[in-house]
């Protein structure tokens, strides 16, 4: 039985809910900017809140979700802490991060597509003093470790006066144009023409080299892990992307080693507690998005890599909700050319209905809303952004067939939801046929 989530009030000043400092070092940043983020979220997002009656989130629990956007985290954690008034209901959990945007510099990096003065002013700015304040904490992964970072990891195993380019693969030796023995790997560091920070290190290095950041490289992900698992023993709560990052392309990537290798990390098995996000993007007025929170379940650490993965994907994908806007992008991308107002509406109806057999996890907005005037509505904002047009006694599709999916374009925002509910629905063809 699920029912939308509604807060009590908690008595008190607003300082009566914060983390004590065992938990979290700092109770009044943190408290002041999980109300910035509150109040933000909520001025630019229209959210639904759909949640198991008489909802709390146990101790120790372990938060994995779909991860679509950069503002899911600082949502997820304000629906958790469940803001009333000046108070917070519950302690917001702890996030795990990835490990660059605490370095020097990352900015510059993130903003390089800006005029160069400017990123280059960015550059100077660090967040290593913001996270802390919103309880987030770094965590290492390959992909994210650039070129320049893994230059310097090979200095400080030694390598710093052996020739670069021996030390980089295939791919490394294309890329950079290195001749051998004209650059050491600490002369490769001040080179302005490297792209040191723009690209992945560990995968233009050739084996032997990597073999010898290997251990260090390990022995640091160990630690931050072991950090983790420690913050659920001691009964805090964790979001942990299991993508480890956005989707860029709507379909949920694959799982990361980290989660599996976190549950086992754990004194015992944790609550894992599934929540999922599912926007409305393609409909006038803000950004709407609805999120679920799912049933909490114990990890089971007796299942090996394959079928633990396998599992939680099933999970958040059966918790997602399915929108208006995944099925318009569906009718969209699949559907004919030429439709009007009364075949959108006779399509959604049936496929409501499907869904319903299902047992899918729909908006709560398809129960309380009339499928045709939903139709004509969102079809009067289709037109309006030139995504349909007006054709005779009905519409013509004008979807740009070459969009790449993304958030950028009313286009784009299409293709991204029509990959996302394929992930959510694998026999999509057969149960939403166009």
């Amino acid at each position: 039985m699920q029912q939308r989530a509604t807060p009590a009030v908690t008595a008190g000043g607003p300082w009566t809910r914060l983390p004590d400092a065992t938990i979290g070092a700092h109770p009044v940043g943190n408290w002041l900017l999980q109300m910035g983020f509150d109040l933000w979220i909520r001025t630019g997002y229209d959210r639904e809140i759909v949640a198991p009656a008489h909802f709390e989130l146990a101790p120790g629990s372990l938060i994995a979700s779909n991860h679509q956007r950069d503002v899911d985290g600082p949502m997820l954690g304000i629906v958790l802490a469940r803001r009333r008034g000046l108070h917070f209901e519950a302690t917001p959990p702890f996030y795990a991060t990835r490990e660059d945007l605490f370095r020097p510099g990352i900015l510059s990096r993130l903003t390089a597509d800006w005029p160069a003065p400017l990123s280059a002013l960015m550059g100077r700015i660090s967040l290593a003093w913001f996270f802390p304040l919103g309880r987030t904490e770094p965590m290492r992964r390959v992909r994210e470790f650039t070129l320049g970072e893994t230059l310097l990891a090979l200095c400080d195993e030694g390598c710093g006066d052996d020739d670069c380019c021996a030390l980089l693969n295939a791919r490394g030796h294309r890329e950079t144009m290195l001749a051998a023995g004209t650059c050491s790997v600490q002369a490769a560091l001040t080179r302005r023409d490297l792209p040191l920070e723009s690209w992945w290190g560990l995968r233009r290095l050739s084996l032997p080299a990597l073999r010898k950041l290997l251990p260090a490289f390990r022995a640091v992900v160990d630690a931050q892990l072991a950090h983790f698992a420690s913050r659920i023993d001691r009964g805090g709560c964790v979001y942990f992307s299991p993508e480890g990052t956005i989707s860029m392309d709507g379909h949920f990537g694959r799982i990361r080693a980290g989660f599996f290798r976190l549950v086992h990390t754990t004194r015992a098995p944790p609550w894992v507690q599934p929540m999922a996000l599912g926007y409305d993007t393609l409909a006038p007025g803000r950004s709407r998005v609805v999120i679920r929170i799912g049933e909490r379940f114990r990890a089971d650490t007796s299942l090996d890599r394959g079928a633990f993965d396998a599992a939680l994907r099933r999970r958040i994908l059966d918790t997602v909700p399915i929108t208006p806007s995944h099925l318009l992008a569906r009718f969209l991308s699949h559907g004919p050319q030429d439709f009007t107002a009364r075949d959108l509406g006779k399509w959604l109806t049936r496929g409501i209905a499907t869904l319903h057999a299902r047992d899918a996890s729909l908006d709560p907005l398809f129960a309380r809303t009339d499928l045709q005037q939903l139709a004509s509505e969102r079809l009067r904002w289709l037109q309006r952004k030139r995504l349909v047009a007006r054709g005779g006694d009905g519409f013509r599709n004008i979807v740009p067939q070459n969009s790449e999916p993304g958030w950028r374009t009313p286009a784009a925002v299409v293709r991204y939801l029509d990959n996302s509910l394929a992930d959510l629905l694998p026999d999509v063809d057969r149960v939403l046929p166009c």
